[in-house]
């Protein structure tokens, strides 16, 4: 899932606020570390590859593997990983939410 500029889903982007929530789809084509990334470059209005580099920061493989859904379908849901990119305070759950927020 590619962030997008309006609300879809349970996705809530506000630019103004520079804050977001996003729900990773762990079916879906695109990576966690996809998510967190487009959803940052939304925020900050600029091009993904414009984003500081995630594995500056974390291990992508390792934030992908202890997330990812585990005996094929069954989710997780307990734990979450936060972390600092580009300025904003990134909190990934366990059930793919996401909380990407711009401290004020």
């Amino acid at each position: 899932m590619t962030a997008k500029p309006h609300d879809y889903g349970r996705s809530r982007i506000d630019r103004e606020r520079k804050t977001a929530f996003v729900s990773h789809d762990w079916a879906g084509t695109d990576s966690l570390t996809t998510t967190i990334v487009s959803t940052v470059a939304e925020l900050s209005e600029s091009d993904p590859t414009e984003v500081e580099r995630l594995y500056d920061q974390i291990d992508p493989e390792s934030l992908e593997t202890l997330f990812a859904p585990t005996s094929g379908t069954a989710g997780r849901n307990i734990g979450q990983v936060s972390f600092q990119l580009d300025a904003y305070s990134i909190t990934v759950h366990a059930t793919g939410d996401i909380v990407v927020a711009r401290p004020a």
